[in-house]
């Protein structure tokens, strides 16, 4: 096993590593000059769900050949816990997953076998990793915030809430993250779509929740905004 950390075979894992040490030491600038930088990067995320989903066939409305449909995207997303904390938050979770598991695996790798695996070989089961640390430890964060911020306030008081749409664009079948404050000053995040068909909400548009359907919550354009 080699004792560098950045030999070839440990190196794409302890680069992400270091991207979460870089990630909080700019995160700690940020919150100096007042500013966050987790909520900078939820207002700027490009929209994740215009790319390899539009090569499908995905619109609003509707499901694209082959059975793909915003249900399946919305499953995988909130699987994963996307609208359960800041997106950030997940990124760091996963590249401590993936950079953690990933040198657990050359080590073991190297008892076994008496050498680190090829770093790209390594790298696939690292990415389940990385998943895995981010589902589970993304609900944990989701759980320990509220409760550490301020008491926690249930699901049902969203409906009737300002929003703002935070990271990518909301179509029917294709939720978006959307940002909510509650009354005491904690942020939430909630996986959303339009309540009217064919609208669509980019990043930074307001927006208000008017129902809920399991893990997705309906919204309308803030008419006040």
């Amino acid at each position: 096993m080699p004792t560098d950390l950045f030999a070839a075979p440990l190196l794409p894992f302890s680069i992400a590593l270091c991207g979460v040490v870089a990630i909080a030491v700019l995160e700690a600038l940020s919150a100096i000059v007042g500013h966050s930088l987790s909520g900078l990067v939820d207002d700027a995320m490009p929209d994740l769900s215009a790319g390899p989903h539009a090569e499908l066939g995905v619109d609003g409305g509707a499901g694209v050949e082959g059975g793909f449909d915003g249900s399946f995207l919305d499953a995988a997303l909130d699987w994963l816990s996307f609208g359960r904390v800041p997106f950030l938050v997940l990124v760091i979770l996963f590249l401590i997953g993936f950079g953690g598991s990933g040198i657990a695996l050359q080590a073991a790798a190297d008892g076994l076998l008496g050498a680190p695996l090829a770093p790209l070989l390594a790298a696939v089961p690292a990415l389940f990793g990385g998943g895995l640390v981010m589902r589970h430890l993304g609900r944990v964060v989701g759980r320990i915030i509220p409760k550490e911020e301020t008491a926690a306030i249930s699901r049902e008081s969203f409906v009737g809430r300002m929003g703002v749409v935070s990271g990518g664009t909301a179509r029917t079948g294709l939720p978006a993250q959307i940002r909510i404050t509650d009354e005491h000053g904690t942020t939430h995040y909630l996986l959303a779509e339009p309540d009217d068909e064919g609208e669509e909400y980019g990043p930074g548009t307001p927006v208000i929740v008017v129902s809920l359907a399991g893990a997705r919550a309906r919204v309308m354009l803030d008419p006040t905004a």
